[in-house]
């Protein structure tokens, strides 16, 4: 009987097995970089709530953030020095407050019959409260009519000292007729002084910071409407006060006290003193 032949030993092939190894390892690295994208996205509803309570929390309504688009990814960008060159998302606490200012001024128009007189509206730059210089002066005059102070100082009162630190800026407007008289060259100085008169009354009798507040006259050169009608002439005679939003009082904060700001364009004598004693030459015949 032939005797039996050893069994051949069967080798394994390991030189490949690392590929396992690896396999595995690409396969965690791949799921560890899915979990830190996933984490890495931002609500943007969820995070300007967030914000929201936190700066009312805070009482801060001046800081903002915004969400950028950064390639296919959101980033989270911290607006923190005024001179970024970057848009800034207006805060929606800012923007209640401004509404609720608007739904005062009406309040105040209707319960004060001033319908017609005094105008609000809500503007990309703040809220504008128009007062007709019909309700306030007499033709040719910066001097504010006693009965209408009144109406100054409760506007001061109950709409401009419950916004403290928001800069306040009055612009004089006139029609395009001409005036020519000792105290008002021209529209310039007239528009100038009743914008600036309107400034004394708001920070010497109502309080207001006057480092908030300053004056300017535009005279007719920025109408409301074309002056080719009388109506639209009366329209275009006003003094408005503009209460400006964050965004836009950057220009006027730092720019020095009101006080040095107020006469920019009143170059006919002292603000205060816009009386009825210049003698009116013969250009001044018509309304201002």
């Amino acid at each position: 009987m032939p005797a039996p032949q050893p069994k051949a030993k069967i080798v394994k092939d390991t030189a490949e097995r690392w590929l396992l190894t690896y396999a595995d390892l690409m396969n965690l690295l791949l799921i560890f970089f899915i979990v830190l994208y996933a984490m890495s996205q931002v609500d943007v509803a969820k995070f300007n709530q967030l914000a929201d309570s936190l700066r009312a929390a805070l009482g801060d309504t001046s800081a903002a953030s915004r969400i950028g688009t950064i390639g296919s990814t959101n980033a989270l960008i911290s607006i923190g020095e005024a001179n970024m060159q970057t848009s800034v998302v207006p805060s929606k606490l800012e923007e209640q407050q401004m509404e609720e200012l608007e739904e005062k001024v009406n309040e105040l128009i209707d319960k004060n019959n001033l319908k017609g007189n005094v105008n609000v509206s809500m503007q990309e730059r703040g809220i504008l409260i128009s007062i007709t210089a019909q309700l306030l002066f007499k033709s040719g005059s910066a001097d504010i009519e006693p009965g209408s102070r009144q109406i100054v100082e409760r506007i001061g009162r109950e709409v401009l000292l419950a916004i403290p630190g928001k800069q306040i800026r009055i612009e004089g407007h006139t029609d395009n007729d001409p005036i020519r008289t000792a105290q008002f060259p021209s529209n310039w100085e007239l528009s100038s002084a009743r914008a600036t008169n309107l400034l004394r009354i708001l920070v010497d009798s109502v309080g207001i910071d006057p480092t908030t507040i300053s004056s300017v006259g535009y005279g007719e050169f920025r109408p409301n409407s074309p002056n080719t009608s009388e109506a639209n002439k009366a329209q275009n005679r006003s003094v408005d006060i503009v209460i400006l939003r964050d965004k836009f009082d950057k220009a006027e904060a730092g720019t020095g006290s009101a006080t040095g700001n107020v006469q920019q364009q009143n170059t006919s004598g002292q603000p205060g003193n816009s009386g009825t004693g210049a003698n009116p030459a013969t250009e001044n015949t018509q309304k201002h």
